[in-house]
């Protein structure tokens, strides 16, 4: 039995820690609950598999713990998981930025890769797996699953988190945690999208802007994102808003007050656009004042941007806009508001925040300190990412360390 390890979920950091259990002479047998491996890897980078970032920055990294990362990410960093990844025979490919993705831009390639290298190492799968019950008694850990008895020296929680129910996540993960007396951060929806209940914004659904957005919780500025951002039925997406809405979920957690500021013009200075808008005075004197915009933003942003203006009904035409009418058109297109009042919850978040407490957890062998021969990795632990490959990273980390400090 000192040979047996089981682990509990298939994900990124369940698989690439039998791969290394297997090749070190352990008899790993992974049970998931879903009817193949890898379903929320399936599901990255919209398909493509977001898999890693060039960029290792700690900043990108979260937890209530924040140096708890270090280690793994240090140990794991980009040089290591590219000559792991190369040795399996996935070739990567430089997306926008520092972002990482496989060649073939398909995540099916990163889990059939995965997959076939644990398989030819002799890592047992047992899918639709529901577990009924886990014991621990003797230094020995009993899985009980359809009548039947798996027991093994070392348990392995990889189940993830409650993110994305559709694909299978599920709160399993923490329920085993507090069986053995480990404490739960109250988990809350990360990297997912922001319901408003400004019904004017739900009017621009479809349109997409690259932008730099400013959040503002109970009116005090607290973070700027740059990038693309998509107006919804529901409020904003994009990943812009992805990067800014862990601070809004865990701020709406909190009953807080949150506002954003979208500047649909970021690469002009106010002052600049302001001297355009007055040459296009000039030219344009008879046109009527939407005209003003045309061709310089989208179409359905034009009236939008004229009603929060509230240019009075009785001026039609270009000519009768003042130079104060004009400052008030750039300032709102550079500061659009937005009341958020939700968020799309676990089942649309990509990743979740909080999870099990990295207080009693060996940040370097991934160990609980309160259970023997009790690991967990990955997505399960009080540790997240930003939107760009990081949570990925954090999977492989997490598990490569754990697997390398497991002695035979």
């Amino acid at each position: 039995m000192n040979k047996n390890i089981n682990i509990i979920g298939s994900g990124a950091s369940g698989l690439i820690s039998a791969i290394i259990l297997s090749k070190k002479g352990f008899k790993v047998t992974i049970f998931e609950k879903n009817s193949k491996v890898g379903r929320k890897i399936l599901a990255t980078g919209n398909g493509k598999c977001n898999i890693s970032n060039q960029n290792l920055s700690l900043d990108n990294f979260h937890s209530t713990i924040n140096t708890f990362p270090t280690y793994a990410i240090s140990q794991f960093n980009y040089k290591t998981f590219e000559t792991f990844f190369s040795n399996l025979g996935l070739v990567l490919i430089q997306g926008d930025g520092t972002k990482v993705y496989p060649m073939s831009l398909q995540a099916s390639s990163v889990t059939d890769i995965l997959y076939n290298e644990a398989i030819a190492n002799g890592v047992e799968f047992i899918f639709n797996s529901f577990i009924q019950d886990i014991k621990y008694q003797n230094n020995l850990y009993e899985i009980f699953f359809e009548n039947k008895r798996y027991i093994s020296s070392v348990l392995i929680i990889a189940t993830g988190s409650c993110a994305m129910k559709k694909l299978g996540s599920s709160n399993s993960g923490y329920d085993i945690a507090k069986q053995f007396k480990h404490k739960i951060i109250e988990p809350f929806a990360s990297l997912v999208q922001l319901v408003s209940e400004d019904k004017d914004i739900h009017r621009l659904s479809g349109v997409k802007v690259n932008s730099t957005v400013k959040l503002f919780i109970d009116n005090k500025q607290m973070q700027t994102k740059s990038g693309d951002v998509l107006f919804t039925n529901y409020g904003v997406s994009g990943n812009a808003i992805l990067d800014i809405s862990r601070n809004c979920s865990y701020s709406l957690l909190k009953n807080k007050k949150v506002k954003l500021s979208v500047d649909i013009i970021p690469d002009i200075d106010k002052n600049k656009f302001i001297k355009i808008l007055e040459n296009r005075k000039k030219l344009l004197p008879n046109k009527e004042i939407n005209f003003l915009l045309e061709s310089m933003i989208n179409k359905k942003l034009i009236p939008f941007i004229f009603n929060r203006v509230k240019i009075p009904t009785i001026k039609q035409y270009i000519e009768q806009l003042t130079k104060k009418d004009l400052i008030n058109i750039v300032y709102h297109l550079k500061n659009i508001q937005i009341n958020i009042k939700d968020t799309k919850g676990f089942e649309n978040a990509e990743v979740v925040a909080g999870g099990i407490d990295v207080m009693d957890i060996d940040n370097k062998t991934m160990q609980s300190k309160l259970q023997k021969d009790l690991y967990f990795c990955g997505e399960v632990m009080d540790v997240d990412g930003e939107c760009g490959g990081y949570n990925l990273h954090w999977a492989w980390a997490s598990g490569y360390i754990m697997a390398n400090s497991i002695k035979l």
